[in-house]
């Protein structure tokens, strides 16, 4: 955004596209972002293809379910191990507490 008068960057209100398709100079600057922005899209729709090709290939190769392995990607990813299991141990005392109330562990039995 370097190329944007600090008035447009700036600005809390916004313009109508009218406006902007109607001056040559901003008109000329939101084409040259569409680009750039659809570039990326189609950058994205590759990666997300190859994603999708690993996924297969875990499947076919190792028997891994798709979703164990989009969970262990964005594991992996977001790097957020121990919020993953925090998370994990409150849904599991949760199912242990339901379980409990509906007799269908005997008490103090997880």
């Amino acid at each position: 955004m370097a190329n944007v008068p600090a008035n447009i960057a700036k600005s809390s209100k916004f313009r109508e596209i009218a406006e902007i398709m109607a001056q040559p100079r901003m008109k000329a600057l939101l084409t040259s972002y569409i680009d750039e922005a659809v570039k990326c899209k189609v950058e994205i729709g590759k990666q997300q293809e190859l994603l999708k090709g690993y996924r297969e290939q875990a499947l076919d190769e190792l028997g891994l379910k798709p979703a164990v392995f989009n969970t262990y990607v964005a594991m992996v990813y977001n790097n957020d191990y121990v919020q993953r299991k925090d998370k994990l141990q409150e849904l599991m005392d949760l199912v242990d507490q339901v379980m409990l109330d509906q007799n269908l562990l005997p008490n103090g039995d997880e």
